[in-house]
């Protein structure tokens, strides 16, 4: 009994044979189907191990390999006999006699010679392992380890690289083919006895018909029929291996860095990776003609948090086809105007038909302009976030705060935020800081999902305070105002057909034309998309609306799905506004309307921009209280904006009503007639140089009230001369300090000091 006991404490010391091979990187979509796979580190197709085959191909194998498998402890002594005496009388080993179990054994020992000595040893460890693991388990071992031929292991790789298919779905003659191939895995090869590999799975279909293997029923094996052999026996065998499916080469890149050598199963759509693919390799046609090579597509579920669709390049284009743009730093254009705008709603700062200044601006250097080249002088909060003008919102960014932006952005997660908020300065908001299109996507994703749990009573989920920085209100606002941006070209008339799709969605375009953003959200998912090149090399035309738009639109008509939340929230209150300025009303404002707000305290005021005006008796002019004799004045009330707004806003709109002028001898402050549009303040000025290095003159630029009236222009006491109707005086000077000094014929004054350099 002692000796029983240290026999079986002994046999239990035994380790149990493993393997420590390492095995390929493998992705797969949320169908199974395979996407992609990186071959493993010592150079095989060998798949992490899996219990994914067809039931057909355990009948093949056991059928060929091991009648016994399921009936035996780890090798089977009737036939370990046999091959003994057969071994003996042929004096050499012509039959094995091994087990499944067995063969595992050898193949976790790298196979060593064949020896009477070195088959004991197999029968020991695999009857050890037969006393540690399941038969499926060791199925599972034979099935990802067993040779196929070239650098092919495995039940999985095989199937995909002879097949194209995955083991689940093989056919009874794929099934045959690669039940007998590990036996002798040189078949495979064209022209190496190709015949002999058709020998042997013809034969095995043949005695799968009359098989009488025990396999136990939770493998479901159904017997081969005749006619099902008869069509097996018509497969063509494997011409060569195909190689891997690159569907998703940059998502299964960056899973790699951190599951390498795992079986990735990943949340893509199959079918959506290949419409995106199919679609970009379409624009790369186009984009290509315009030396623009490279562009990257996420689709993202944000209702589940999942990635349906991740393609980080253009694989037709050059070396830098390898580059993942979707997880590239790139400057960011006008995406992140959605964000302020909705930061400005939460604070009480904005309403989405407040008036705004569009209009020149120098900043210490900085001086955004519009893509147009254009200002308007006034327009809406929408009509800026639709049109992505870069004027109103560094006046946005400005009021705001960009500390206050810049720490908003660090919780929105953008990672391409890596310097302090006085290294950004107010171009911040028009694409002074970089994030890549994950980011940018997931930050989207993260608010419409807020936006989501917010109105949809049928989502019973819940999302974090942390999660997003901003009210569902502000989020409702804010994409309600995205969804009317003007579609590209290729989409005029979308609104004409039953079967179109709302999005809410934003354009980017980087300085130097190097980076087109588009970013869309519907109801369910967040599209993203950038076009430029690698290389950072700008072209002329690479713009958002031009070139990433019309990818953006392509996608989205294959999803789907649309845009469908309310302009408003449950928490949306109504207020009353002018209905000129967009502001909360003032007492004189004659025109108001009702609209829905957020539930915050107006921090805005009312309409600075009505105004009651004193005029003469003809109504011809305006008077001071003070100067004109009270029974015979009365009083207007005007729309009046400033004087720089009002002069390009005047341009644009003719029904327009300025101000009168004021009756002689009863005018008013300087400012209030005239301003200047450059420069706005005492200010640095840095002389222009020429293409040819020659000196530019300097320009300034007055706005008046009445054009019609005349400015004399002086700098240093030195007259230059008087503008009228254009008020724009070149100046050629040198450099040093200067006082420039504009007076209009009514005797209004302005003046600015200047340092020339």
């Amino acid at each position: 009994m002692i000796v029983l006991t240290i026999l079986f404490v002994g046999f239990l010391c035994i380790p149990v044979p493993y393997f420590d091979d390492p095995y390929s990187t493998v992705l797969t979509a949320s169908d199974g189907s395979l996407l992609g796979a990186r071959i493993a580190d010592d150079g095989q197709w060998r798949f992490p191990a899996t219990d994914s085959y067809t039931p057909k191909y355990v009948a093949c194998l056991l059928e060929f390999e091991d009648h016994y498998f399921f009936l035996h402890g780890g090798f089977n002594p009737v036939s370990f006999v046999k091959a003994f005496i057969d071994n003996v009388r042929k004096g050499d080993v012509v039959r094995g006699g091994s087990t499944l179990s067995m063969q595992v054994v050898r193949m976790a020992r790298k196979n060593k010679p064949r020896t009477y000595f070195e088959k004991f040893i197999e029968v020991v460890l695999a009857v050890r392992l037969e006393s540690r693991y399941s038969k499926h388990t060791i199925l599972n071992l034979y099935a990802a380890n067993a040779p196929y031929g070239g650098n092919v292991v495995g039940i999985d790789a095989a199937a995909w690289r002879y097949f194209q298919t995955s083991p689940d779905r093989l056919t009874w003659g794929e099934a045959a083919t690669l039940a007998v191939l590990p036996n002798s895995p040189s078949l495979i090869h064209p022209g190496r006895s190709r015949d002999r590999l058709q020998v042997k799975r013809d034969e095995l279909l043949r005695r799968l018909m009359q098989t009488k293997v025990f396999i136990p029923k939770r493998f479901h094996v159904s017997k081969l029929s005749p006619d099902d052999y008869e069509l097996a026996l018509t497969e063509d065998l494997p011409s060569k291996p195909y190689d891997m499916p690159i569907k998703a080469y940059h998502y299964l890149a960056e899973a790699n860095k951190t599951q390498h050598g795992k079986h990735i199963v990943s949340s893509i759509d199959a079918s959506m990776q290949l419409n995106v693919i199919d679609i970009m390799n379409r624009h790369y046609a186009n984009n290509a003609l315009n030396q623009v090579e490279n562009a990257a597509v996420i689709v993202y579920d944000y209702l589940s948090q999942e990635t349906k669709a991740y393609v980080g390049n253009n694989m037709q284009a050059s070396d830098a086809s390898m580059v993942d743009m979707i997880r590239a730093q790139r400057s960011t254009g006008s995406v992140l105007k959605p964000f302020l705008f909705a930061a400005m709603i939460d604070e009480g700062t904005l309403l989405c038909d407040m008036v705004l200044p569009d209009i020149p601006v120098n900043l210490s250097g900085f001086t955004p302009r519009n893509y147009s080249g254009e200002y308007w002088g006034a327009v809406t909060a929408r009509q800026a976030l639709q049109n992505s003008l870069n004027a109103p919102f560094v006046e946005l960014l400005k009021r705001y705060g960009q500390p206050r932006f810049h720490a908003l952005l660090k919780r929105l997660r953008l990672s391409g935020i890596v310097f302090d908020a006085n290294h950004y300065g107010l171009s911040l908001i028009v694409g002074g800081a970089e994030a890549s299109l994950y980011d940018m996507v997931m930050a989207y994703g993260r608010i419409g999902r807020k936006l989501a749990v917010a109105v949809n009573e049928g989502f019973n989920d819940t999302i974090d305070a942390t999660e997003s920085p901003f009210s569902a209100e502000a989020i409702a606002q804010t994409f309600s105002v995205m969804k009317g941006l003007s579609r590209p070209s290729s989409q005029v008339g979308w609104g004409g057909f039953s079967s179109s799709k709302q999005v809410a969605w934003k354009t980017g375009t980087s300085y130097g034309f190097k980076d087109a953003w588009a970013i869309g959200v519907t109801d369910r998912h967040v599209i993203g998309v950038w076009v430029g090149n690698a290389d950072g090399e700008g072209r002329p035309g690479l713009t958002g609306v031009g070139v990433a738009a019309p990818l953006l639109f392509d996608v989205l008509g294959r999803i789907n799905d649309r845009y469908s939340y309310p302009d408003h929230t449950a928490q949306a209150v109504e207020i009353e506004i002018c209905a000129e300025s967009g502001f909360p009303k003032s007492e004189v404002c004659d025109k108001t309307r009702k609209v829905l707000a957020a539930n915050v305290e107006n921090k805005m005021g009312v309409c600075p921009f009505h105004r009651k005006v004193f005029l003469d008796s003809t109504r011809q002019y305006q008077v001071q209280p003070g100067c004109y004799p009270v029974d015979q004045k009365c009083y207007e009330v005007y729309y009046v904006l400033p004087p720089v707004m009002e002069w390009f806003y005047k341009k644009h709109s003719p029904r327009y009503r300025p101000m009168p002028a004021y009756y002689k001898g009863c005018g008013n402050d300087a400012d209030e007639v005239m301003s200047f549009i450059y420069p706005k303040s005492d200010a640095r000025v840095t002389i222009p140089i020429g293409i040819k290095g020659d000196r530019q003159q300097v320009i300034f630029e007055i706005a008046h009230r009445n054009p019609k009236k005349t400015i004399f222009w002086s700098l240093n006491e030195h007259f230059l001369g008087q503008t009228r109707l254009n008020h724009q005086m070149p100046i050629d000077v040198e450099k040093g300090i200067y006082r420039l000094r504009c007076v209009d014929e009514d005797g209004f004054e302005l003046n600015r000091k200047l340092v020339i350099n």
